[in-house]
């Protein structure tokens, strides 16, 4: 046989097995919602959409032994290149089976922490494995090789007799699988088709397409459909066991008011006299808490930790359950008037649907053609509220989102107070060597703008003497960062360093003397502190929270921030322990720099990861 038609058989009766391996995967692959409480949501449309996706991952996956046997076969070794694409399929079952197991017990799939408590030291002390069970595991992969090795032998057998590998039909099938599992899904999470997006995350290292923005504008749903949609079905929170206990009260005769503010975007080193007086003088009679943490380094996350208190890991059960914060439900309950002031807009991130779908007139829109003209709207809107607010006999709850420090935008003749100072954020001149004074004196800029509407809010509160009955919480929904590193990192989104982390945080309480506090403190704590003081929750905070009563000064290691695709575990001395989305770990220090003789204590991480999922 020439080198040729060598070369072509064996392409053609591998591609055989590549269609095989990945029917193989693919049903590995559907055995991850078995016994999942994804099931309670499954409809048809779900069950072809997951059957689909199930397919078009798992193409993907066989693909790279097949393109190994293929590269091995270019060297002239055949029944190595077999052996190679066999070995590669059966490695890649076996990998598959594990995380399985580890996604019945964790809920996600392996990734760097779950490695290092595989592996690590103490990993003994965590998991026991019984002899009958090396035994199991022993037969699995028996069976996998076998399975596969026949599967290699029947692509050979139908080659040598079709004298066709099916290569054009097979290559359609799976190009439509994916076209259509990735734009399903991309419509289906924005129109909210439960199924599908329950479903998705169940296929390790799934990431189907999302274009909210762009369904939008094609119309195929409105941003008035997606704030109203419906979230009452109650099959489909099934999976979600929040409240872990029902909720206990101690009802206060004199309900408080709340006005709760956030800076976006609100650097610790912007909160002093100089930069914010207003917000300082307003200091003077609160509780400070000078090590307080957000829940992420993006607004996203950090709002959802903030009236959740809960991590944003948590972000599509509670957007596809459409369960509400408990906060925002027990203020509904307890007749509070919720009033919504956002600079920018909560459609997108759908805070609107998500934390306040429940609240009538929600205002999920500010006028203005700036960040400057939208900040001080809401900021004239309140005032006009307030004198009204508080004559009647309803206690209020009012969030006022300032953007300005995010924006960074503020008119030509704001910007006489800390100078040298850009005109607007140049993002092309950043680096690592540049001098960030001007960009920076432009952040202080907006910040001070902020601070100067933040003070009409709380002068106001003050003249109508609404401070007598009211807290009063001002904070940021995580920080930003101007290279103090030394790394070449701008704004945020980008690590979970204590300048994107580290936020102010002040609590006004009436009747209650001011103080300092210095232990660590997080978003996860407000709303527990709500709960309790304003509301009368007697519960520990551990029924619905992952946060204690903010005066509480019991240890918050393993602080989670992030995401389910990208978060960390910061512990002792602000060591982060960051997964990437790739799947491995990054230790490092408050300043980034890597830690390579960091030992991770499992026995603790892996009481973080279980309280994560609980």
């Amino acid at each position: 046989m020439t080198y040729k038609n060598q070369l072509i058989n064996g392409l053609k009766q591998g591609f055989l097995f590549y269609a095989f391996s990945t029917i193989l995967i693919a049903i590995q692959f559907g055995f991850y919602i078995v016994g999942s409480p994804v099931l309670d949501y499954m409809d048809f449309e779900g069950w072809v959409f997951f059957a689909a996706s199930c397919v078009s991952h798992a193409s993907q996956f066989a693909l790279l032994p097949y393109l190994l046997g293929f590269l091995v076969l270019l060297c002239r070794f055949p029944k190595t290149a077999r052996v190679v694409q066999i070995v590669g399929v059966v490695l890649l079952c076996v990998l598959n089976y594990l995380n399985s197991l580890v996604y019945a017990i964790y809920h996600f799939h392996i990734n760097g922490f779950v490695l290092n408590l595989l592996v690590g030291e103490g990993n003994s002390e965590i998991f026991t494995f019984s002899f009958w069970l090396y035994l199991k595991i022993a037969g699995v992969l028996v069976g996998i090789f076998a399975a596969n090795t026949l599967l290699r032998i029947l692509a050979g057998h139908c080659y040598t007799r079709f004298h066709r590998c099916g290569f054009r039909p097979i290559l359609a099938t799976l190009i439509l699988f994916a076209l259509f599992s990735n734009f399903y899904h991309a419509y289906a999470a924005v129109a909210q088709k439960t199924s599908v997006i329950r479903s998705a995350p169940c296929l390790p290292y799934y990431f189907p397409l999302t274009a909210t923005r762009l369904m939008m504008k094609l119309g195929v749903v409105s941003s008035k459909d997606v704030i109203k949609m419906n979230f009452n079905n109650k099959k489909q929170s099934a999976d979600l066991n929040y409240p872990i206990d029902s909720l206990k009260y101690e009802v206060h005769s004199n309900p408080k008011n709340v006005v709760l503010i956030a800076i976006d975007s609100w650097n610790y080193r912007a909160f002093n006299q100089d930069i914010t007086p207003h917000i300082s003088h307003f200091a003077d009679s609160c509780s400070r808490f000078t090590s307080h943490l957000s829940s992420s380094n993006g607004t996203r996350g950090s709002i959802f930790g903030l009236f959740f208190s809960l991590s944003s890991i948590y972000w599509t059960d509670f957007e596809v359950s459409g369960i509400q914060p408990l906060l925002i439900e027990e203020l509904l309950k307890q007749n509070y008037q919720i009033g919504i002031y956002p600079s920018a807009t909560i459609v997108n991130p759908p805070f609107a649907k998500i934390l306040f779908s429940k609240v009538p007139d929600l205002r999920t829109h500010t006028e203005g053609k700036t960040v400057y003209d939208r900040d001080c709207r809401i900021t004239a809107d309140y005032l006009q509220a307030l004198d009204t607010l508080g004559s009647g006999t309803k206690p209020f709850f009012s969030f006022l989102f300032y953007d300005l420090a995010h924006g960074y935008e503020v008119p030509k003749d704001k910007l006489y107070r800390f100078q040298p100072s850009w005109e607007f954020a140049d993002y092309m001149k950043l680096n690592n060597d540049i001098d960030p004074t001007p960009f920076l004196n432009l952040y202080y800029n907006c910040v001070a703008e902020a601070d100067s509407l933040v003070g009409c809010v709380l002068h106001k509160l003050e003249e109508k003497k609404l401070l007598d009955n009211t807290l009063v919480i001002i904070t940021g929904d995580h920080g930003q960062e101007f290279n103090e590193n030394h790394k070449n990192y701008w704004g945020h989104g980008s690590n979970y360093s204590p300048v994107q982390t580290h936020i102010p945080f002040l609590l006004y309480e009436p009747g209650e003397q001011p103080h300092t506090y210095h232990h660590r403190t997080t978003h996860y704590d407000f709303a527990p502190t709500l709960m309790n003081k304003v509301l009368g929750v007697t519960n520990p905070p551990s029924d619905y929270s992952m946060g204690h009563l903010i005066t509480d000064t019991c240890p918050r290691n393993w602080h989670i921030v992030g995401d389910n695709l990208n978060y960390a575990f910061i512990v002792e001395n602000h060591t982060i322990l960051e997964k990437h989305p790739s799947g491995y770990i990054e230790i490092s220090d408050s300043a980034l720099n890597p830690l390579e003789n960091y030992k991770i204590d499992n026995r603790k991480l892996n009481e973080a990861i279980l309280s994560l999922n609980r």
